[in-house]
């Protein structure tokens, strides 16, 4: 029996993405470094900022200290707060979908973003009611393919709201391959959705989908 459902954030709810790539193109722009979204999509989609910055210095062999890291990770958020005025989308069925279950199951965010970048969007789209709570990069150590985030998920889901529950009576709704990966590492059930890549790069998921609208008329017995 499913009792929870876990949401990524960027690329499953909202098409916040080239806001992100936005930032980060202006962040490394101050370094003397350029950024594509070609290589962005193809190298860096899954990482929080942290590791985003950590893997493209080191793929551009440039050293940077924890604290200079620390201050691009600060820059980038300052650049992401100034863009978020510039039309984020809710993915298509995304409000539907939480209508219709979001008071049937215990409902949170386990995602790679900082939890406050989150928090603010929610926010704006008037989606906060529909979410217990929000984990986010802020909280955790290690990025996706890391279960860490979802299992900190469950983690708070036991102490919080229902001391039963287990990892295979979540579902976890995720856009990225390392996402899916991250969530079957912690056991749990996953829907894939390909608002990011194709299906293939998805098939380590119970179900993909291309959307909310394909799953909600037989979910959760889809899986």
């Amino acid at each position: 029996m499913i009792k929870a459902l876990i949401f990524d954030f960027d690329g499953v709810i909202v098409d916040s993405e080239p806001l992100h790539l936005k930032s980060f193109q202006k962040s490394v722009e101050t370094l003397g470094l350029s950024l594509s979204p070609t290589e962005y999509y193809l190298r860096y989609l899954a990482c929080d900022d942290r590791s985003f910055f950590r893997n493209f210095l080191d793929d551009n062999r440039r050293r940077a200290t924890e604290r200079e890291i620390e201050r691009l990770v600060e820059e980038k958020g300052v650049f992401f707060e100034e863009m978020i005025g510039e039309g984020i989308k809710i993915f298509p069925g995304v409000l539907e979908f939480l209508e219709v279950f979001g008071e049937r199951f215990h409902v949170a965010i386990g995602s790679g973003a900082l939890s406050t970048e989150i928090n603010l969007i929610l926010r704006c789209k008037g989606l906060s009611r529909f979410f217990s709570f929000v984990i986010g990069a802020d909280e955790t150590e290690n990025p996706k393919p890391s279960p860490e985030v979802y299992l900190k998920c469950l983690e708070k889901f036991k102490k919080d709201y229902d001391a039963t529950v287990t990892p295979g009576q979540c579902v976890v709704f995720e856009d990225s391959p390392h996402g899916v990966l991250a969530a079957k590492r912690a056991g749990m059930n996953c829907v894939g959705i390909t608002n990011s890549c194709d299906g293939s790069e998805l098939r380590l998921a119970d179900r993909v989908a291309g959307s909310f609208l394909e799953i909600i008329d037989d979910f959760p017995e889809v899986l």
